[in-house]
């Protein structure tokens, strides 16, 4: 009877010993870029594109700051009438305003230059992750041709991807710049105390 379980105890070992041998052989960096090269190409592309979702929404934040900003600026601080959609944006800044209009207009200042802050952060991180994924690609399609091997249609599509968002990320960083400009002006030139 000890028999059975010695020769079960010595099978499943060796079966289990097999398979974190495979386990570790699938794990490879060079066997993954053998049989998925399209797969191990856009793991980081995934990243990049949420991380630009955030980019997006924190540089509509930033628009609509500067924009509150430059429609309370001919006014410096004076009681001017709140419409509706400024009290939905900035509900707290709106009720403080009349009281204090130092402090809400250093406060907003401080806000637009955290979310200018934020938005550079994450455009130079976007940006390095692109130019990585673009040289492999490169480099993967220059591997490619010494080989003689046709593309992918998934890494042309890939390409094209990441083509696409270094395009809008030169857009937003001009637009970045641009709201930049217009937040230093503003807090050289707005409210003085």
């Amino acid at each position: 009877m000890s028999m059975n379980f010695s020769k079960a105890g010595k099978l499943l070992l060796t079966t289990g010993l097999l398979v974190v041998l495979a386990q570790g052989l699938w794990q490879l960096p060079e066997l993954q870029d053998y049989l998925f090269p399209h797969r191990q190409l856009t793991a980081p592309f995934q990243p990049a594109r949420k991380e630009y979702q955030k980019i997006q929404d924190h540089l509509t934040l930033l628009q609509e700051r500067v924009d509150y900003l430059q429609w309370s600026l001919p006014h410096n601080g004076q009681v001017r009438r709140v419409s509706i959609d400024r009290m939905l944006a900035f509900p707290f800044s709106e009720s403080i305003r009349p009281l204090f209009p130092g402090y809400f207009w250093h406060m907003n200042i401080y806000l637009a230059k955290r979310e200018q802050l934020y938005v550079e952060r994450k455009l130079n991180y976007v940006d390095a992750l692109l130019n990585y994924l673009a040289s492999r690609t490169q480099a993967q399609s220059s591997l490619q041709d010494t080989q003689r091997l046709p593309q992918r249609p998934g890494e042309i599509s890939l390409w094209r991807q990441i083509q696409e968002l270094q395009r809008q990320w030169v857009a937003d960083n001009s637009k970045l710049n641009d709201l930049s400009k217009k937040l230093t002006w503003l807090a050289n030139h707005g409210f003085k105390n």
